[in-house]
């Protein structure tokens, strides 16, 4: 197990010591020459011990077993963080290593929760970092899902199996070459647009790398804080919107673009559904508000919100939609999330639609039992196993969801803040956390940084696998358990 495990932690390793480069010219650029030398000193130590790790594991000739494959993707998303963190602690000695580390976690899953509060973790330099380790983290999670889940099938991504070419299948990476380098190129295109865009947008070099990285991503973090209504021009709020639509989008349907005609989305269930939803829900909202609350939410800003939550970045739109959208209403809107094969968290609207299908399917055998019931996603029929792997997920994420947060208000963390904060982590979605009532008795808002602070060290290691097990999907990370359990017994 540990040629896989050890190759795998390399190669991502490898790839965070690179991504050191970005942030060290960000410092020269702006004359800090210490952050510079901090950034530069972290991103060798990395790379050494990533080429230490690669020699010590690469010789070793070994087919992986579907155990070895997700264990090797959990260590990743585990220990990883652990060295992207050290860029923190590097910075600003004075940071807790916990608090950087729930911060990496945070970062490479596209969570977007924040808990270290000073000047330098706002510094121009650290805000790069972090989105540069949003974007890493969205490409490592569009690989995960099609190279890894989609091939094995987990809980009904069978149905949205990615082709991979046959070939070489030496090595832990073999015939996936071609097909990660095709996802790079258009996941690295959609950023460049967006990047593009919103210097067109007015927008100043070093926040509009910070936003395309971290929208591209659905990463949730906004460079110069504040709100998308009030901080950037309409034209920039365009191009914000478009890159959460596409990173909550399949990326299937983004290959698909450049080889056939844009009619490739339409055909997809999920990009169907999660148009509607945008749309069709926002108008719900807004009228819903209006009827219940006695305010009102523009109807675009209402769009702008569902888009935001069903894509899991949690942008924020505005001051108002906090006070104005039912906590209930966003909890439930992000434990949906978006697509598979995409960038956003939650159960996934593939896994919803199937259950609403076989719910359909029952309830039409009530007044048929011997009748034959056809259900299928995107035309291709789904079976009972598949039916059950897609329930136990979902029940799977109730629980966790209940357990984590039972283990926050153990803690002391309140527990409306406890269980939006653990549906926030199972989802990948931090900034969840401003729709909870905070110690004045309003929604938190814009400011859950302090919130997150404020959190016992233990419970943001509780919150920092949540986010794992969310983001490697669950039933993977319980599997791993499990077979290392069998393993140890």
């Amino acid at each position: 197990m540990f040629a896989i495990v050890g190759i795998v932690l390399a190669a991502s390793l490898s790839v965070i010591a690179l991504a050191h480069v970005l942030p060290v010219l960000v410092a020269f650029s702006i004359g800090d020459a210490d952050q510079a030398v901090a950034f530069a000193l972290t991103g060798v130590l990395t790379g050494f011990i990533a080429g230490a790790l690669g020699l010590a594991a690469g010789g070793q000739k070994h087919s992986p077993v579907v155990a070895e494959r997700l264990t090797a993707l959990s260590a990743v998303w585990l220990i990883a963080p652990g060295f992207a963190a050290m860029a923190f602690v590097s910075v600003d000695p004075q940071v807790l290593y916990v608090d950087a580390y729930f911060d990496a976690v945070s970062a490479l899953t596209t969570t977007g929760s924040v808990s270290v509060v000073n000047d330098l973790s706002s510094a121009p330099v650290v805000m790069i970092w972090r989105a540069t380790l949003q974007w890493i983290g969205g490409y490592a999670t569009l690989l995960m899902s099609m190279l890894v889940l989609a091939q094995l099938g987990l809980a009904g991504l069978s149905l949205r199996r990615a082709p991979i070419p046959p070939g070489d299948t030496s090595g832990p990476f073999g015939r996936y070459w071609p097909a990660m380098l095709a996802l790079g190129l258009v996941y690295g295109s959609v950023t460049l647009a967006g990047f593009v865009g919103l210097l067109v947008g007015g927008m100043a070099l070093i926040p509009a790398i910070g936003l395309a990285f971290s929208a591209a991503a659905t990463g949730g973090l906004m460079p110069q804080g504040g709100t998308m209504i009030g901080g950037m021009g309409v034209f920039a709020g365009i191009v914000v919107a478009t890159l959460l639509l596409l990173g909550a989008t399949n990326y299937l349907r983004h290959g698909g673009l450049v080889r056939r005609t844009p009619a490739t989305y339409w055909e997809d269930p999920e990009f169907r559904y999660m148009v509607l939803g945008v749309v069709v829900g926002g108008i719900v909202l807004a009228g819903l508000i209006a009827l219940t609350s006695g305010t009102s939410l523009p109807l675009v800003n209402s769009i702008m919100w569902m888009l935001s939550l069903l894509s899991t970045s949690v942008f924020p739109v505005d001051e108002a939609g906090f006070s104005s959208i039912p906590l209930l209403v966003a909890l439930a809107v992000v434990f949906v999330g978006g697509s598979t094969m995409s960038t956003a968290g939650g159960l996934k609207l593939m896994r919803i639609s199937i259950l609403m299908k076989q719910g359909g399917r029952e309830i039409a055998r009530l007044s048929h039992p011997h009748g034959i019931v056809h259900t299928d996603f995107g035309g291709r029929t789904f079976t009972m196993p598949l039916m059950r792997g897609v329930w136990t997920m979902f029940v799977l994420m109730l629980v966790l969801a209940l357990a984590t947060s039972l283990a926050l208000t153990a803690l002391g963390v309140p527990f409306e803040q406890a269980i939006t904060a653990a549906i926030a982590a199972l989802a990948n979605a931090g900034p969840l956390l401003g729709f909870a009532t905070g110690a004045d008795g309003l929604p938190i808002g814009i400011g859950t940084t302090e919130v997150y602070a404020a959190m016992p060290a233990t419970a943001k290691i509780v919150l920092s696998l949540a986010m794992v097990a969310g983001r490697v999907e669950l039933l993977a990370f319980v599997g791993v358990i499990t077979a290392l359990s069998t393993q140890d017994s």
